[in-house]
């Protein structure tokens, strides 16, 4: 899946809705609630090179692990560009998720996949962002329990700090494998 030139952001401030109108009148709904985004205005506008840039550097990085249909994977990645664009700053809440000792042994980079524990359930994440103290996350399985109150849903995000960063057993294997093909 590549960005297209004619992808365009529309925004109907009546229905209080964010869409991506992708080619051939595929329409992508922002999953987000208005709160988790800027003050919206009546938009419709093109897609910036920084928008098809951020959707392809995602897809791109979650497609080579070959773990998720292509409709996923346009839907992560459309969904990290609406947070890069139109996403709200977070406040960390780090406090859902537990440390981790052992910090992962590859590049932490857009697109990496990570785990996080609430420790009651453990949910696979790509980072979205990342600096040396917070990662924003964005959780690619289903659903994911974080308290007997709290639940985040597919392609929901957290910033939390780099310590909560656990090792994604995807990678693992797949670095284990290589390493054992080499040996």
């Amino acid at each position: 899946m590549h960005a297209s030139q004619h992808w365009r952001w529309i925004y109907d401030p009546e229905e209080h809705q964010l869409v991506v109108e992708l080619d051939h009148g595929l329409v992508h709904k922002c999953p987000y609630k208005t709160s988790r985004l800027i003050p919206m205005k009546p938009l419709h506008a093109a897609f910036t090179v920084d928008d098809a840039s951020c959707f392809q550097e995602f897809y791109d990085a979650l497609s080579a692990y070959e773990l998720w249909d292509p409709m996923l994977l346009t839907q992560a990645a459309l969904n990290r560009t609406i947070l890069e664009h139109f996403g709200r700053p977070q406040m960390p809440q780090s406090w859902y998720f537990q440390s981790c000792e052992t910090a992962p042994n590859y590049t932490l980079e857009p697109g990496a996949l990570i785990e996080l524990n609430s420790g009651t359930e453990t949910g696979i994440f790509a980072i979205m962002t990342i600096d040396d103290e917070f990662a924003e996350c964005m959780l690619l399985a289903n659903s994911m329990t974080l308290s007997d109150v709290k639940v985040m849903q597919q392609f929901e995000s957290v910033k939390v700090l780099r310590n909560r960063l656990q090792p994604s057993h995807y990678l693992q294997l797949q670095l284990d494998d290589d390493h054992l093909r080499h040996a």
